[in-house]
């Protein structure tokens, strides 16, 4: 942006308030002439002014652009008229007021392009902060979204995580009942396996108190035998077979025995081999278990810092959109700041108006 772009749009905007307070077209037309020409130093043509106005017909501009140059050139012509006064001190007098008139109206031109050019500069760098603020802006907006969009990811992959992990648990806490149900029946099968062990041994040691009581008897029958050995022929084969089928029935009793042992001890190997198993998979389980548990912490460690990164993307829009009002402010302290100085242009241009006429009724008194 440049100072004849600047000026363009204050002269538009002067001329939107002309609108309002000159309803004639010829008295609008002056105003744009005079504005143009002693506000803006611009050089007013009929075309330019229909071009800003466009109002009326092409003849309007013209008649109203003809009658303000003869206005200005009445009102920078003093004449002096006094019957008192010499020719030559009317002549300097009427020069040296017009030296004046022009010298005023040279200072306050410069002085009135030197605000102008002021004006442009802070004008042209609040709008550059301006914008540079809204981009950040847009910046940060985008940045929050995608933040965002990464935090509903990382919501929903927690959420699928903790779905897996009670689904684990729930699977975790039926393996426990499982092995709580296994080591009961382990533990019943151990307690008859104790019980037919004892019953087994008690069994045991009465067929060998059995045997040594058979024995006992055949010792004491094989005594009597010895001394009734004539009387006692027949009896002792009567206790030979006795004692045979007593010793049979015990090593029927002891075998059958060590079979019903060696089915419990099978039994016993098999349920160990069992809970062995449902250790195994209780351990890996637990391994899963632990693993998830894991990647569910780095998950939600991920979560708080994309949070963390969310809230210091809105502390730093807080902190542009600030500056952004400060922008703003400062466009609209320089406008206030113009619209005085448009007024204090208007107080002295009215001042050098009452000076002139007040010039003129002097030489005409």
């Amino acid at each position: 942006m440049n100072t004849s772009t600047s000026d363009e749009r204050m002269l538009l905007a002067d001329i939107e308030t002309l609108r309002e307070q000159f309803t004639q077209t010829q008295d609008l037309y002056r105003e744009v002439c005079a504005a143009m020409f002693f506000r803006y130093g611009m050089t007013p043509t009929a075309n330019k002014l229909y071009q800003l106005v466009r109002k009326g017909s092409m003849s309007a501009p013209a008649e109203a652009l003809n009658r303000f140059w003869q206005d200005l050139r009445e009102k920078s012509r003093v004449k002096i008229e006094h019957p008192d006064l010499p020719e030559a001190l009317k002549q300097a007098t009427a020069a040296m007021a017009v030296s004046l008139w022009s010298t005023a109206l040279e200072q306050s031109q410069e002085s009135l392009s030197t605000y102008r050019a002021e004006t442009a500069e802070q004008l042209i760098a609040a709008n550059a902060a301006k914008e540079m603020a809204e981009l950040e802006m847009q910046v940060m907006l985008k940045s929050q979204e995608s933040l965002t969009s990464e935090l509903t990811a990382a919501k929903a992959s927690i959420q699928e995580r903790e779905h897996e992990v009670t689904t684990l648990q729930v699977r975790n806490e039926s393996l426990d009942i499982q092995l709580a149900s296994s080591k009961s029946e382990i533990a019943q099968y151990q307690s008859r396996l104790q019980v037919a062990t004892q019953e087994f041994t008690l069994e045991l040691e009465k067929q060998r108190q059995t045997s040594l009581l058979a024995e006992e008897r055949f010792r004491v029958a094989e005594k009597r035998a010895l001394m009734e050995v004539d009387r006692e022929r027949l009896q002792s084969g009567k206790l030979q077979k006795e004692l045979d089928l007593v010793r049979s029935s015990m090593v029927q009793a002891q075998d059958s025995h060590q079979k019903e042992m060696l089915a419990l001890q099978e039994q016993t190997g098999n349920l160990r081999q069992d809970v062995g198993s449902l250790q195994g998979q209780l351990f890996a389980l637990t391994e899963i278990r632990d693993s998830t548990m894991k990647e569910l912490l780095m998950e939600r460690g991920r979560m708080e810092t994309v949070q963390s990164m969310l809230i210091t993307g809105k502390t730093e829009m807080e902190q542009l959109q600030k500056q952004l009002q400060q922008s703003r402010e400062a466009i609209e302290n320089l406008k206030v700041e113009l619209a005085n100085e448009r007024a204090s242009r208007e107080n002295e241009k009215q001042m050098l108006l009452q000076n002139k006429h007040q010039m003129k009724e002097g030489d005409v008194d």
